[in-house]
């Protein structure tokens, strides 16, 4: 097996595991079993329902309706009166696409097409039936595929050889696969055994139901026993929809209203002004004393009146905590918690939040006082939310109002995949407040990633956001103030360690992305000239690292050279080596960004003197309500 191809299997179980999760407690009151079967050959009704029935149960069936009638490699394909016998039998009907499509070989929005065709098919065979719930055909699903499903659905089924026990994935919930054990019934037995000693959902997944069965399934025999024991262990069986139910997972208890309360409740919001949306800032803070008031002000000030504001501080060693109790009010929420990093922070102040739009805003940020509204006044105009809102940034160390915008070609409205191509390939960021998020959007990515401790944790989170969305929508009126010091920040990576690990494994994600959207000549340059760029932090110091990089890059179809240096570093490493002038490149860097800083403070003391007599105008210079002009996209 060649190295590429374990590869591509290392970033599907990977990304298809990790990615855009939708955490749920399983916990329930006894263990539970569900037993389900996947493509709907008619053995599996006809023999496998038959045997559930015998025993007062019903289990789900994952359709493609496209199927009807065909043979299949599972066996003969249900026929549309085989419908009827499921209900009327108490199964569950569950969706598989209609064509059947590869879950990781599908382009996504193809993939998304096939779900809405079968759903469409299902209403005009049976008026009224919808599906609830969805099993992945074939393999793992694709990031972004992933996360366009979840919006169909209240729960997503995969494998996995396992069951569903402590925090599991709504998205991509666990299942056993009977004909992988169908010679060895005390597998199966066992792990009923453990499902009933650790209190899991064991969601059991099979095909035919036959005397000669298919490689995908299982002899009536063999079922019979799995589902006598399943029965003997004390476990609640039930169908996937029904677990789902007593598990009170989201939407499931939601009482779906008649035709008539529907159309009384459109006569309703046509008459009446819907509210506006509630917006979520989301301040993460650690030893932010300094800088903190201010952010806070322009959080305050924004003129998007309906407003949520979440402060969290990380275990803080000064007075950060003391500063943000200040401005603690209804509208203003304050907690603390032990240091685990800005990633946990930000998960922390998310669970806390109720807003229908997210806004990150670090605690040495600033926005203009109409940047919420700038964005929310396109989302009308937005196809829906799934579009991801972007804004300028401009990069400032004291003097906000010095600030430089400088237009990159993210400056614009982008497709995922073009977005994840210009920001690799050219060296591109967006800052963390630049974007306003929905909280649809928000589930869909999952939280932030706490293993990023050190570096790149925003890169790698809005490269999951990017996935789970429709698009990015550049608005050029928002604006967005940096606050850059380099190095004393988050994101210097400098020698730690523990940063570079941050780095590699963000950079290991960001390839996988980007290939999941596209693998395409395009896409593996991207990626080399990605590899190559951030060589530098690791070169000669983690040989680890850059042996890795090095397979990667021939994976890709390149190689990877020396870092890249200036000519004047150049010269410098002819005399004294590598490695000697790579500290000195470091060490130069930090005595550049020192110098600026005290540079910058120093003259904003003394604007600050300059207008020590006028407090009206200074207050102004601290909330920003100065007309801005919008900046261009590109």
């Amino acid at each position: 097996m060649s190295f590429r191809f374990r590869l591509k299997g290392y970033y599907q179980r990977k990304s298809a595991r990790l990615l855009f999760r939708k955490p749920f407690l399983i916990r329930p009151q006894q263990p539970l079993i569900s037993f389900t079967f996947d493509d709907f050959p008619r053995s599996a009704l006809l023999v496998g329902g038959s045997i559930l029935n015998s025993f007062g149960l019903a289990a789900t069936y994952y359709a493609s309706l496209g199927l009807i009638g065909k043979e299949a490699p599972s066996g003969q394909i249900f026929v549309a009166d085989d419908l009827a016998t499921l209900f009327d039998q108490g199964h569950e009907l569950g969706c598989h696409t209609f064509a059947h499509c590869d879950s990781w070989e599908t382009d996504t929005e193809t993939f998304e097409n096939s779900i809405v065709e079968n759903r469409a098919a299902l209403s005009r065979l049976v008026p009224g039936a919808e599906f609830k719930t969805f099993s992945y055909p074939i393999s793992l699903p694709r990031p972004r595929t992933k996360a366009k499903v979840a919006s169909h659905f209240l729960g997503c089924r995969a494998g996995g050889q396992t069951f569903n026990v402590g925090t599991a994935d709504l998205n991509q919930l666990s299942a056993y696969f009977l004909e992988q054990s169908r010679h060895d019934i005390q597998s199966v037995k066992n792990l009923i055994d453990r499902n009933r000693q650790e209190g899991g959902w064991l969601i059991f997944a099979t095909h035919d139901i036959s005397d000669h069965p298919t490689p995908f399934g299982c002899t009536p025999d063999f079922f019979a026993q799995v589902v006598r024991y399943a029965v003997g262990s004390g476990a609640r069986i039930l169908p996937v929809i029904q677990a789902l139910e007593v598990l009170d997972a989201p939407g499931c208890r939601q009482v779906r209203p008649s035709p008539r309360l529907v159309a009384s409740a459109v006569r309703v919001s046509v008459s009446q002004p819907s509210l506006k949306p509630l917006v979520s800032i989301l301040i993460p803070a650690y030893n932010a004393e300094e800088w903190l008031a201010d952010t806070l002000r322009s959080a305050l000030a924004q003129t998007w009146e309906h407003k949520e504001i979440i402060v969290v501080d990380d275990g803080s060693t000064d007075r950060t905590l003391a500063v943000a109790q200040q401005f603690e009010s209804d509208s203003v929420q304050v907690v603390s918690q032990p240091n685990q990093g800005a990633t946990a922070a930000r998960n922390k102040a998310l669970s806390l939040s109720k807003g229908d739009y997210i806004q990150w805003l670090d605690a040495d940020d600033l926005l203009a006082p109409d940047k919420i509204a700038r964005q929310a006044e396109v989302l009308d105009r937005s196809r829906g939310k799934r579009m991801l809102l972007s804004s300028p940034f401009g990069q400032f160390m004291y003097r906000w109002y010095r600030a430089q915008f400088v237009p990159t070609a993210l400056w614009s409205d982008l497709s995922p995949k073009e977005w994840l191509l210009r920001k690799m390939g050219q060296n591109l960021f967006m800052q963390t407040a630049t974007w306003l998020v929905s909280r649809e959007l928000t589930e869909a990515a999952g939280p932030w990633d706490v293993r990023l401790r050190g570096n790149d944790d925003d890169g790698e989170y809005f490269c999951r956001v990017l996935l789970a969305s429709n698009g990015v929508q550049f608005v050029p009126e928002a604006r967005v103030y940096y606050r850059v010091f380099g190095y004393d920040s988050l994101s210097y990576i400098g020698v730690s360690d523990v940063k570079r690990d941050a780095l590699w494994l963000s950079m290991q994600l960001h390839i996988g992305y980007l290939r999941s959207l596209e693998d395409s000549p395009g896409s593996r340059t991207a990626s080399l000239d990605y590899l190559q760029r951030n060589l530098f932090y690791f070169y000669l110091d983690r040989p680890d690292i850059v042996s890795h990089a090095q397979q990667i890059a021939r994976d890709l179809g390149g190689e990877l050279g020396p870092p890249h240096l200036s000519w004047e570093y150049s010269c410098i490493k002819s005399v004294i080596g590598w490695e000697m002038t790579k500290r000195l490149a470091l060490e130069l860097r930090i005595l550049r960004k020192s110098a600026n800083k005290a540079l910058d403070k120093a003259l904003f003391s003394i604007d600050n003197r300059i207008h020590a007599a006028r407090p009206l105008d200074r207050e102004a210079r601290v909330v920003f309500t100065e007309p801005l002009p919008p900046v261009k996209p590109i």
